[in-house]
């Protein structure tokens, strides 16, 4: 039986490591995805034939009604949008960073989820919520989300 802990002041904390390995999978959707990533620049979508949802990133499966989505997957055009982004003043070691980054979530127009990614060529007093952004690609690409380098902003024209 659980006691629930009426003074957490006094919890207890016990130091130590946990050795934990794992390997995370791509699965069918995500090999397909991420190696139009790498072999052709292209950002996909799965579509879902019965509630007509584009998704972002793509599945197999429509999440919200079941649905197989269709065999035939999207190329996502035009710019991205910036739905939330914060600035990072610190590494992930909490070490002060030489420079502020931004990162953001992108979603598209008509499209269900978004990608979570690193804006560049902006500076953080200029990013705002529904900036048009585009992806910048790597020069080298593995098939990973680094592929992007980062998102920034799309010409005016691009909308």
């Amino acid at each position: 039986m659980l006691n629930k802990i009426s003074q957490p002041g006094r919890a207890r904390q016990v130091a130590g490591e946990i050795p934990i390995h794992h390997r995370y999978t791509l699965g069918v959707a995500g090999e397909r995805f991420f190696k139009a990533l790498r072999d052709e620049r292209r950002l996909l979508v799965s579509p879902c034939p019965r509630c007509q949802a584009r998704l972002l990133p793509p599945k197999i499966y429509c999440e919200r009604c079941f649905e197989e989505t269709a065999a035939e997957w999207e190329t996502l055009t035009g710019p991205g949008y910036v739905r939330s982004f914060t600035v990072l003043h610190q590494s992930l070691d909490e070490e002060p960073l030489a420079a502020p980054e931004i990162v953001a979530l992108v979603g598209w127009a008509g499209v269900r989820g978004g990608l979570i990614h690193r804006l560049g060529d902006v500076t953080p007093a200029a990013v705002s919520i529904g900036m048009a952004v585009q992806p910048v690609w790597a020069e080298a690409r593995t098939g990973a989300m680094s592929d992007i380098s980062h998102f920034r902003p799309a010409p005016p024209d691009s909308a």
